[in-house]
């Protein structure tokens, strides 16, 4: 008896001392990505070089993109980044960290005060310029296994330098280039993009976040800001401001294709303002303030969407959302879009297929969106056709439209609204406009405040 038990227990002792050696050796290797992860420094004033260390911090973004690994993170002192050979984009492949806002020691942060750090381009006599996103961390093609936690805090993309105007005034953009005067096109991708995909993990899972930041006056087909992420993964995006932008405001995208087990997002407390159609009489393309892929799953709540051309929440897809506490108002077409059904915000619990049991609270009241004068003016002076009702319902229209100006306490228009070119469209708006429109909340509650910095 004895005899047959003493092998039975060798190979259990051996099952376990491999067991214990392969935790060592996983908790090691873990250990040993954390401690090769490193601390990147960069500012506009005081950079120069490569090492990007806080004693010799590199002066662009874009310079050190291609000595980033997996698990970095970039720390951004405030001042404008135009990008590598000022073209106005940069693009990371590997899962990393970028947070802005701090003072020239890289003590303190204020990135919507003090140490705005600002990504933008130029358009004019640009031979180096390019028409992808503003920043993206574009994981659609890593295959490492390390997935590190990604976080973009506290950057300010505004593309107007980025676009091409139809005059000096900058009150309406041109999407074609002028190659005799020098002129790019204006670019219509988003400012700032996270895609991550499928990985060589075996979890398959990302955990991304994207907070304090400002997007404003980009002129995509698709999302301002957009965030897609593979099956498994949590993404939160908060307190942003998204400002002055063509397609989506914000776009909740997945690179997933699967029947479960969707990548989760928690999207609170964002102010999402003025998303214009791609021009003023196409109707094709989005006007709306936040979109969904099919296969994501989405907690939305406190955020303020309005003021924008066609829809304040953009289900086409038929996307599972819970929809709760947010400030809806001020949109065109309706608050509401599922698939090919158009439902304003009062019947939006009743009629909504696709939106979570629990969704509640969601609201119009009257707000006032302090932005300067002078661009509220321009922007009531905008033409927005509906190519639909512009020969057969013009007073709806009319009626819309008058709604949107009695919110920017602009006069009401008589006239009736017959031609379809738009003295202004996408008309620069200061980052100065933008903060001081999502830096407070809307009546206490709704939308961004404040940059939380911890």
């Amino acid at each position: 008896s004895n005899y047959k038990e003493e092998p039975m227990t060798k190979l259990f002792n051996i099952i376990a001392v491999s067991l214990m050696s392969f935790s060592f050796f996983a908790v090691g290797m873990l250990s040993t990505t954390d401690a090769f992860a490193k601390d990147w420094y960069v500012s506009a004033n005081k950079g120069k070089g490569k090492k990007g260390s806080k004693k010799r911090p590199a002066k662009d973004l874009g310079n050190i993109t291609k000595r980033l690994k997996a698990g970095d993170t970039v720390h951004i002192a405030g001042g404008t980044y135009l990008g590598r050979g000022k073209n106005g984009s940069t693009v990371i492949t590997v899962p990393v960290s970028i947070i802005g806002g701090y003072d020239e020691s890289f003590t303190s942060r204020d990135p919507w005060g003090a140490h705005k750090t600002v990504l933008s381009g130029l358009n004019r006599n640009n031979k180096n310029w390019v028409s992808s996103p503003t920043l993206m961390i574009d994981l659609n093609k890593y295959r490492g296994k390390l997935m590190p936690a990604i976080m973009v805090d506290g950057l300010i993309v505004d593309n107007a330098d980025r676009n091409r105007y139809k005059t000096d005034k900058q009150l309406a953009i041109v999407r074609t280039a002028n190659p005799k005067k020098g002129d790019m096109p204006t670019p219509d991708r988003g400012g700032l993009i996270v895609s991550a995909s499928k990985t060589g993990n075996f979890q398959e899972t990302w955990n991304i976040t994207v907070q304090n930041c400002v997007v404003m006056n980009t002129a995509p087909t698709q999302g301002a800001l957009s965030v897609s992420a593979y099956k498994g993964s949590k993404v939160t995006v908060r307190n942003n401001i998204v400002m002055n932008n063509t397609g989506y405001g914000m776009l909740i995208g997945s690179k997933f294709m699967g029947s479960d087990n969707y990548p989760a997002f928690t999207v609170e407390n964002n102010t999402v303002l003025f998303t214009w159609k791609y021009d003023s009489y196409v109707q094709s393309m989005p006007g709306s303030a936040i979109g969904f892929d099919q296969t994501t799953t989405s907690t939305v709540k406190h955020n303020v969407f309005a003021m924008t051309d066609r829809f304040a929440v953009d289900n086409i897809k038929k996307a599972n959302i819970l929809l709760a506490e947010n400030l809806i108002l001020g949109n065109v077409e309706a608050d509401y879009l599922e698939f090919n059904t158009r439902i304003n915000l009062a019947d939006i619990e009743d009629e909504a297929e696709a939106l979570h049991e629990d969704s509640f609270d969601n609201v119009a009241d009257k707000i006032t969106i302090p932005v300067s004068a002078e661009w509220a003016k321009n922007y009531g002076a905008r033409v927005l056709i509906d190519r639909n009702a512009a020969e057969a319902d013009i007073k709806v229209q009319q009626t819309r439209a008058n709604d949107l100006r009695s919110i920017l306490g602009l006069p009401l228009q008589a006239d009736d609204l017959k031609t379809e070119e738009s003295p202004v469209w996408l008309h620069r708006l200061s980052i100065d406009d933008a903060i001081k429109a999502g830096s407070s909340a809307y009546l206490g509650k709704y939308g961004a405040s404040k940059a939380n910095i911890k």
